[in-house]
């Protein structure tokens, strides 16, 4: 008995001290993974009750989503949401690939790095008509490129966003003007970013999270998740019944860097297949950092200047309202649902390459973002656009609800544009844009926003549509 009550008060220990962030606070990470395991292992009901949940699968292997993932249809009256969830959903990753997984790679079968595209004319002068950036429906992006055909691309992928050279003054003072206008836009020929897609080998990157770097560099911090096929989406664990919704969207997996990079090489060298196991490597830097002395700031910090500068830099552009730097490491195929930020966000591309789909904040209410305060995805989507290609088809194999078929066809007509973010090169999107992100290849991205622009653009809506959208119906 009185083991017992010992294991319950360090228990409760430990669970207090690794509440916070182990990168924030100088928690000593192997302790903090300690606290994690002892505090899930006392919350055993919790993971029993996830892993007890099975995911139904389609007759070609994809996802079925209940229709409970989705919000109501605009015809159908508001749902009151009351599910729990434990704090975190924790899996233990699949080990079964590493007995293919070769030494040496020859990269993905298509190298988006290198591929022919094709770029619109310069405008110095932003048009403020709503002619750009050209919007067209979504269904038609992903007609006339599927999500999932990664070894198939156009021969030639045309791009409309604005591309402007850094290391011109003229075209950086044009990017400047569409900036403040809130419309997207690209810029390439950074040093600092392209110097930083030499440098992050993945040996030099597992050495800064695995804290056995050659220099002082403070350790950085990381987590894996897996997803059972390549869709990701954001959700609260806490609020994510499975009894209600079923399986959670992904897990947390206890994976290195360095394990997660052997899967990702793994990934493009077997083309992997949509409908099998992905994961995603993740990681932040506080925004504190970039008030402490130069010597304390982490590998990303330092490789990106430009981003985490105290001073206003032309991707940092408003410091007082940085909240960090998001960095995002991930393999080929994974998905990242729809969402929106409200920061106006500079997203740089190290290495690899990452399909964005974009659409304004004024076509929100056609992307079946969640509205309900109290549901696990509020304010994000569930949705997969890649399957809108299949609504007028027969004998997919996909298995899918009215709700979530009615939501595709509403999703296809929504106003969007599809552009390529390759390595070295950095994309503006506005405050309140939706984008929905497909990884390529094995790929490296960081980004950092700059305060909120409430009013957008006028032709495209800003924060009181998306506002609107969210508005709580319970």
């Amino acid at each position: 008995m009185f083991h017992c009550l010992w294991v319950v008060l360090l228990a409760i220990k430990v669970f207090v001290k690794s509440r916070s962030s182990p990168s924030r606070y100088g928690i000593d990470y192997e302790r903090y993974a300690r606290g994690n395991t002892l505090r899930d292992a006392l919350r055993g009901g919790n993971r029993q009750k996830q892993s007890s949940q099975q995911q139904s699968f389609g007759e070609n292997g994809s996802r079925y989503f209940d229709p409970r993932q989705f919000p109501p249809l605009p015809s159908e009256s508001s749902e009151r949401y009351d599910g729990e969830g434990p704090r975190r959903f924790r899996g233990l990753g699949d080990d079964e690939w590493v007995a293919d997984a070769g030494s040496k790679s020859n990269g993905p079968k298509v190298d988006y790095t290198k591929h022919k595209y094709s770029y619109p004319e310069l405008m110095f002068e932003p048009p403020n008509d709503g002619s750009y950036p050209p919007l067209v429906d979504m269904s038609k992006i992903f007609e006339f490129w599927g999500q999932d055909d990664l070894d198939s691309p156009p021969e030639i992928i045309p791009e409309v966003l604005q591309h402007f050279d850094y290391q011109n003054p003229h075209e950086v003072a044009a990017a400047e003007k569409y900036r403040d206008l809130e419309l997207p836009f690209k810029v390439y020929n950074v040093p600092e970013v392209k110097a930083a897609g030499i440098k992050w080998t993945d040996e030099y990157v597992a050495d800064n999270f695995n804290d056995a770097g050659d220099d002082d560099t403070p350790r950085s911090y990381g987590n894996a998740q897996q997803s059972v096929d390549s869709f990701f989406a954001f959700y609260y664990p806490e609020r994510w019944d499975v009894d209600l919704l079923g399986p959670s969207p992904s897990l947390d997996i206890d994976w290195t860097y360095d394990k997660w990079a052997q899967h990702a090489v793994y990934a493009d060298e077997v083309s992997l297949s949509p409908n099998e196991k992905h994961y995603y490597w993740q990681s932040g830097v506080t925004r504190e950092e970039r008030l402490k002395k130069r010597k304390h700031w982490t590998f990303v910090s330092r490789d990106l200047p430009s981003f985490s500068s105290p001073e206003p830099t032309f991707f940092g552009f408003n410091p007082p309202a940085q909240k960090g730097i998001q960095c995002r490491f991930g393999e080929r195929g994974v998905t990242a649902a729809t969402h929106y930020d409200g920061g106006r966000n500079m997203i740089a591309m190290m290495t690899g390459a990452k399909r964005y789909i974009l659409s304004p904040p004024n076509a929100c209410k056609k992307l079946g973002i969640v509205s309900s305060r109290h549901h696990p995805s509020f304010r994000h989507s569930m949705l997969n656009f890649g399957r809108v290609t299949l609504l007028d088809k027969k004998d997919t194999g996909v298995k899918m609800s009215d709700r979530e078929r009615e939501w595709l066809r509403i999703a296809g007509s929504a106003q969007t544009l599809s552009t390529v973010l390759k390595a070295g090169e950095v994309l503006y999107v506005p405050s309140h844009w939706f984008h929905y992100i497909v990884s390529l290849q094995k790929s490296a991205q960081c980004n950092t926003r700059s305060g909120i622009h409430e009013d957008g653009n006028r032709n495209f809506g800003g924060m009181r549509d998306v506002r609107q959208c969210t508005l709580d119906r319970d």
